[in-house]
């Protein structure tokens, strides 16, 4: 799933399979251009995995925040009338 998103934020940035400027670079063989797209794409992975890492992080705490209110919740019996 990780991949299909990078792709995904590839394709809206206009790299990787985009129709468009950086595919005409390309065709024209500029000697810059393959490490300059390289670098390029090293900083959107970097940026994609700390705000993955990120997201993974608030959802952790809020997993964690709810076990904490359920677990203050007070507890009642499973069936109240056989007692």
């Amino acid at each position: 799933m990780t991949v299909a998103a990078l792709m995904v934020q590839l394709m809206a940035a206009g790299g990787a399979g985009a129709q468009g400027g950086q595919a005409a670079g390309r065709q024209q063989g500029d000697p810059g251009s393959v490490s300059t797209n390289l670098s390029a794409l090293k900083g959107e992975v970097s940026s994609l995995s700390a705000r993955f890492k990120a997201a993974r992080e608030r959802r952790r705490l809020q997993a964690e925040k709810e076990k904490q209110e359920w677990e203050r919740e007070p507890k009642t019996s499973a069936s109240p009338g056989r007692e």
